[in-house]
């Protein structure tokens, strides 16, 4: 009786071990996290903010390829999604979102960011599109801001000047054609832990890509505030937008938070920036 017991034991116990292991699908990457860590680089900007300060940020470079398959992927998915024909940006709102995967490599390896396409096993998502997630900029807990993808001048080539430059629409899953992507690492499970690093970095970004936008972002956002369908009517309204797959959106998402939402807000309005909340 008692080497049942054990035996019944073992089962529950592995049984547990099984459940709680987080499983992905296997995915075809189009850069290994290893090769993107050695072509990365560090960029440093500086502006004048409009209450008089001056700044400087270092951006560190890991450029995702944005091969042919790619934007054909982006061009089908704007087309079909948003009856949109151009698969560069309108930059006029900053979407922030949250991974909940732990660390930086485990967060671009599961998110299908190095990868060509979104696997058919992820539901909804892979209905809406096969163009895999992606983001144009991601923080690390220690408060490095990370760009995946790079403004670029028509050929594709990176540009950093204010007046000469474009940015790829990125699937970030709301918000996409008139939004500028920024993913936050956090815990696993977890989404509205941001350190106090992560915040600041956010809010400075911020502050760069309004001034580097020539003004033209008006508004920030968290990727939850999405959730409500009402929230997300009136989003599509104001951007003139139609979302003709919108029975395959995410619903549910936690992200960033209320809480560091407004502090991000609070730190980019203090150097006289006329930005609001959108919702």
């Amino acid at each position: 009786m008692n080497n049942y017991f054990h035996l019944l034991l073992l089962q529950v116990l592995v049984s547990f071990a099984l459940h709680g292991q987080q499983k992905y699908p296997v995915l075809t990457n189009v850069i290994s996290f290893e090769e993107l860590q050695k072509k990365s680089f560090e960029r440093k900007v500086e502006w004048t903010n409009p209450d008089g300060s001056k700044e400087k940020l270092t951006i560190k470079e890991m450029a995702i390829p944005f091969k042919e398959k790619l934007k054909a992927l982006t061009t089908e998915f704007v087309h079909n999604v948003y009856r949109l024909d151009s698969i560069w940006l309108k930059p006029e709102m900053i979407v922030f979102h949250a991974m909940g995967d732990g660390d930086l490599k485990t967060s671009l390896e599961v998110s299908s960011f190095l990868n060509d396409e979104m696997p058919d096993s992820w539901g909804n998502l892979s209905k809406a599109g096969e163009l895999p997630n992606g983001a144009h900029f991601i923080i690390d807990r220690d408060g490095t801001v990370i760009c995946l993808a790079p403004p670029v001048l028509k050929d594709g080539s990176p540009s950093f000047d204010p007046d000469n430059h474009q940015w790829y629409i990125k699937r970030h899953q709301d918000g996409n054609p008139v939004a500028i992507g920024i993913e936050n690492v956090t815990r696993q499970g977890n989404y509205t832990d941001l350190t106090e690093a992560q915040v600041e970095s956010n809010a400075k970004l911020a502050r760069w890509l309004i001034w580097f936008e020539r003004g033209k972002i008006k508004f920030i956002a968290s990727h939850h505030q999405f959730n409500d369908d009402k929230n997300y009517d009136r989003f599509l309204k104001a951007f003139y937008l139609i979302n003709y797959k919108r029975q395959f959106r995410t619903h549910g998402r936690k992200d960033i938070g209320n809480k560091a939402l407004s502090e991000i807000l609070d730190r980019v309005k203090k150097a006289g920036i006329p930005i609001r909340p959108f919702f």
